[in-house]
């Protein structure tokens, strides 16, 4: 028997480039399927759902029957056209879901940030645990930078500054930061510095950095 779609819902992180690019996408779905709902969650900020949902990979796109039943789901990227036929395809019972999944597995990432000891730039272990079985570690790596404080070193990026957006091609990579503290050019220098040392090991050289 199949079963109409009545929900789409994306998991990505919050600050993902292509959960932004996908959620456009959904968007434009939704112009043409006016009677579909649909709901954001952000994988950093909510792992219970992550979890209840068994979400492995960022982004990931679920089709919801109106009783909550997950009819499909997909991962990565896909065009207007290519969902407007998936939604057709589940309707006509060509595309299912499998009955089971595994569950989401809690695990501990480490990971090598950057801070000064002086004007020496020194690196630093920092233990992450993963609430959920997604992994993102460009984004991960930047947000642990972001938090780490130890005694006898500086981190430059004050305490509340926030990991708003990236975007990374090739070798270079743009770190959107929002913070209430005014920054000189000089202090972003020096954070730009560390998010480039941090970035390196996943292969990116250029570091440009922006404020909201």
């Amino acid at each position: 028997m199949t079963q109409q779609v009545a929900k789409l819902m994306l998991f990505t992180l919050s600050a993902c480039p292509l959960g932004r690019s996908i959620q456009a996408v959904l968007g434009e779905v939704l112009s043409v399927k006016k009677e579909l709902s649909y709901e954001a969650v952000y994988v950093d900020a909510d792992p219970e759902t992550t979890n209840r949902y068994r979400i492995k990979s960022n982004p990931t796109t679920l089709f919801l029957s109106d009783g909550g039943l997950e009819l499909y789901r997909f991962e990565g990227f896909k065009e207007t056209a290519e969902v407007l036929a998936i939604i057709g395809q589940i309707e006509e019972g060509i595309l299912a879901s499998p009955e089971n999944r595994e569950e989401n597995q809690q695990t501990e990432e480490v990971y090598t940030v950057y801070l000064y000891e002086g004007e020496q730039i020194v690196p630093i272990a920092v233990s992450y645990i993963n609430l959920t079985s997604v992994k993102a570690p460009r984004i991960t790596a930047i947000q642990q930078l972001l938090r780490v404080r130890r005694d006898g070193l500086e981190n430059p990026f004050p305490a509340q500054t926030s990991l708003e957006a990236v975007s990374f091609q090739q070798q270079s990579g743009v770190i959107t930061l929002r913070s209430d503290v005014k920054v000189s050019a000089s202090h972003a220098e020096r954070m730009r510095v560390l998010l480039a040392h941090t970035l390196a090991v996943y292969g990116v050289s250029e570091v440009q950095l922006e404020w909201v």
